[in-house]
């Protein structure tokens, strides 16, 4: 039988791993803002976001203004399709830009064309068509949509609204799941689960790039996405900056920026709030490499940012620093930094460091996997990931531990390699906890070859998630299993007054 065992044989630098965490070493980053935000009326967005902090008016000179072409905030969605995109492709013959001004324009896709900046005016908007009014032969993915068109961009400071509530059915419990007074890991799962708003049938990105070059994103207000809210699928060089998506946090599959087998992507000073991951990697059709986040504040009710799932090709040299990850008021979540290779992605050169979190369940996951899934890339082989830098976290209020993990595949041992996390304090929130330990075999191994999410790193699928098993990890601060040339300094871990576990523990 497995036993859980310190780890000796994985960490070095454990002097300075055991001190007592109540003299435990404070990281302050002067370059993180922190900010006390909590929920609006309705309890499903963010109800103190800073707009002004994000966006100011634009300046579109001799731009084509849509209601020159027919728009109108009373017009049919489809009679608004045609008048933008003739402006679009009149003002990409000429190199110049499109204004939207005067108020809502509901429409069909937009399609954006090379060479031209599509200006959303302060106080104006472009909107999907409301559920029941829409008419699916003119929508097309998204609402603003750019296939193999090169050098544009969409600037505000106005609001591109995706109508996600609408585009969702009710969620089974409809209140705010506020932390509970005691934790339970599975009664944690099922009743963030029961908040979830599903799709009733289609959904749309607000913003979809497929192997477009050179485009920028700015200044703009993303509304209520009903699936992933920016989507950029085999794209080099993307500027995103000063953007806010401000989502129905309950809406399922409501990403905030997917970056798909996409290159050279720089993003900064953005706010996102969404009821799935913040900011993802994927690579199920090419690589993706050179991603580099900064200044970003960043609330998730699943991963803030991550890598994965869908990692068949390679992910390399990616950046994010000087963040801050959140969840406002409520429960739910996942991880605040997730770095998933599960269908064959070598992951390398991977750099995470100066980020604040409060109230993010889990503040590390690192999943070497072995789904292995065709559909999301896999050519057959199994992945690694070798070179990861993890420093200079602090996290306030977690519910569960950190894990990184490797796997055993087709005979042999896949291992986690070359990664340093240094300089890492976490409090646990302090509340009553309700601790099931699995007391045979590791369960891991079971899990591997599934979906990565830190609160399957020990668990039993059984038919559905209420009928599933649950197990905490047998140390509150990092599970470590796999792993070779690991590198801890100064990690501190806060638990629960009434904890009984080790801070650092692994499977020999």
């Amino acid at each position: 039988m497995k036993k859980f065992v310190p780890l000796l044989l994985v960490i070095v630098c454990l002097a300075a791993l055991l001190g007592a965490c109540d003299d435990r070493p404070e990281y302050t980053f002067n370059n993180v803002d922190r900010c006390e935000y909590v929920l609006d009326e309705s309890g499903h967005h963010v109800g103190n976001i800073n707009f002004d902090d994000y966006l100011s008016p634009c300046s579109a000179v001799n731009a084509l203004d849509i209601r020159s072409f027919g728009a109108s905030t009373s017009a049919s969605p489809e009679a608004n399709q045609r008048a933008i995109n003739a402006a679009i492709s009149q003002a990409s013959g000429l190199g110049g830009s499109v204004i939207v001004s005067g108020g809502t324009y509901y429409t069909g896709t937009v399609t954006m064309l090379s060479d031209v900046t599509l200006y959303i005016d302060e106080g104006a908007e472009l909107s999907v068509p409301a559920y029941d009014d829409l008419d699916e032969d003119i929508m097309d993915s998204a609402l603003i949509k750019a296939n193999a068109v090169n050098d544009w961009s969409i600037c505000g400071p106005g609001k591109l609204n995706g109508q996600g509530t609408d585009y969702t059915n009710e969620a089974k419990d409809g209140s705010v799941y506020y932390p509970p007074e005691e934790f339970s890991l599975k009664d944690r799962v099922l009743d963030a689960r029961d908040r979830i708003r599903e799709r009733k049938s289609v959904g749309y990105n607000i913003i979809y790039a497929f192997n477009c070059r050179n485009i920028s994103l700015s200044n703009l207000v993303l509304y209520e996405a009903s699936t992933w809210t920016v989507k950029l699928e085999r794209c080099n060089g993307v500027t995103i900056t000063d953007l806010v998506i401000d989502n129905n946090i309950h809406v399922a599959n409501s990403d905030g920026i997917d970056i798909v087998s996409s290159k050279n992507v720089n993003i900064s000073h953005c706010f996102i709030a969404t009821g799935d991951d913040g900011i993802v990697i994927k690579s199920p059709s090419d690589v993706a490499e050179n991603v580099f986040v900064d200044d970003c504040s960043i609330m998730s009710l699943a991963n803030n940012f991550k890598i994965g799932t869908e990692t068949g090709f390679d992910v390399k040299n990616v950046e994010v620093g000087n963040c801050y990850f959140f969840t406002a008021e409520c429960a739910g979540g996942y991880s605040g930094i997730a770095i998933e290779s599960a269908d064959g992605a070598d992951l390398s050169d991977i750099y995470v460091h100066d980020v604040v979190m409060d109230n993010v369940t889990s503040a590390l996951l690192i999943w070497l996997g072995c789904r292995l899934d065709k559909d999301k890339g896999s050519t057959g082989k199994m992945g690694s990931i070798n070179g990861v830098t993890i420093e200079n976290i602090d996290a306030n209020n977690i519910d569960l531990p950190s894990a990184a993990v490797g796997c055993e595949y087709d005979g042999a041992r896949y291992r986690v390699q070359n990664v340093t996390i240094k300089n890492v304090t976490a409090v646990y929130r302090d509340c009553y906890e309700d601790i099931n330990i699995y007391k045979g075999d590791s369960v891991l191994e079971a899990n591997m070859d599934g979906y990565p999410e830190i609160t399957r790193v020990s668990h039993k699928y059984i038919i559905s998630h209420s009928l599933s098993r649950y197990y905490d990890l047998p140390c509150y601060g990092l599970y470590v299993r796999d792993a070779e040339n690991f590198t801890l300094e100064n990690f501190n871990v806060t638990p629960r007054q009434g904890n009984t576990r080790p801070m650092l523990c692994g499977v020999e």
